[in-house]
């Protein structure tokens, strides 16, 4: 029975339910689109307008700047602490921007400025919300008053130390302004020299040109300097801009006017002229006594008869002077005298 219920038949019974009931399914495997590297693009250099705003003011003036900072040379090079210390109080927060030009200066220098020299530079191109340290100097140069420049003497003798360190320009360097008659006039004027103060440029024309026609104005006045010992201070600076600057004093020549567009905008190009020394005030020497008057203006007379009359001034009553010095006539210097003294004497005993 045994066998008969449970071993007569071995088939086995399949379940009814659905199987897949009981499978997971897993998620379509998606491939991913395959991705370039690519390089994470530096975001564009944003340039302060502001900053723009010192190419913008023309260095033109016809007082010679360099009397107005005459000895500043004399002064020692020191800190950027010690040179702006005349102004602790007159510009905003110096003290803690002087930190900041040090902290973000251009140090070590591969043209081997000092940790000052170059803080110095950087803190002339800083802009802050006051008036900074470039609208202070700047007012003092406009002042044209020697008693306001002066207290900037140490800063500009630091300041002067790093300048000659720094590259030359290599190129005309640019300003440019809004159309001024008073400036033609003032460059158009032949009575008065002209000369650079101190101030920035840009290598390029076009990016003055470019701002000053989108912000102010479509007549403008583009001017240019070449020669004058301009410096490059490209990453020295507070700001990204291809900043060149122009140490006051050099003497200006204009090369060209140009008009360049139908505005009546114009282009003038300046070049350095050579700094001639002005004339010194003479100093009036005094007058060469004459010993006698030559009696023979034009020389047809023998040389006896000079002696002779040398002779009856009594010439010879001072035979060391004879000697020792040349006697001056109007027109000869006797020189031969010396030689001669035997024979004067000679001739002096005859006349006796």
């Amino acid at each position: 029975m045994g066998s008969g219920c449970c071993g007569g038949n071995r088939n086995v019974v399949q379940p009814k339910t659905n199987p897949d009931v009981y499978r997971t399914k897993s998620p379509p495997i998606t491939r991913k689109p395959e991705t370039k590297l690519t390089r994470n693009k530096s975001p564009p250099i944003m340039r302060d307008n502001s900053t723009m705003e010192r190419f913008l003011k023309p260095i033109i003036t016809t007082t010679n700047p360099l009397k107005l900072i005459d000895g500043y040379l004399h002064e020692p090079v020191v800190s950027l602490e010690e040179a702006l210390q005349p102004f602790d109080g007159q510009i905003d927060q110096l003290s803690y921007h002087i930190k900041e030009a040090k902290a973000k200066c251009h140090y070590p220098s591969e043209h081997n400025l000092t940790h000052d020299e170059s803080a110095a530079i950087y803190i002339y191109t800083m802009k802050w919300d006051t008036k900074c340290v470039y609208d202070r100097l700047q007012e003092a140069w406009k002042s044209e008053d020697r008693s306001k420049v002066k207290p900037w003497f140490k800063y500009l003798r630091l300041f002067k130390s790093a300048f000659d360190k720094l590259p030359d320009a290599k190129k005309e360097v640019w300003q440019g302004t809004l159309f001024d008659e008073r400036l033609i006039e003032k460059l158009s004027s032949k009575s008065s020299t002209i000369y650079s103060s101190m101030g920035s440029c840009l290598p390029s024309s076009n990016e003055v040109k470019d701002y000053l026609e989108k912000h102010d104005s479509t007549k403008i006045i583009l001017i240019g300097y070449e020669s004058v010992h301009g410096k490059s201070i490209v990453g020295n600076t507070a700001n990204p801009w291809n900043e060149h600057i122009l140490f006051p004093g050099a003497k200006l020549g204009v090369t060209s006017y140009k008009v360049i567009d139908a505005n009546d905008s114009l282009t003038i190009h300046f070049r350095g002229l050579p700094n001639t020394p002005e004339p010194a005030v003479r100093n009036i020497t005094p007058r060469i006594e004459k010993h006698f008057i030559c009696a023979n203006h034009h020389h047809n007379r023998s040389f006896i008869m000079q002696y002779l009359i040398a002779l009856e001034t009594n010439i010879l009553y001072f035979p060391m002077n004879a000697i020792t010095k040349q006697i001056v006539c109007s027109n000869k210097i006797y020189s031969d005298i010396k030689s001669s003294y035997f024979l004067l004497l000679l001739l002096r005993r005859i006349l006796r």
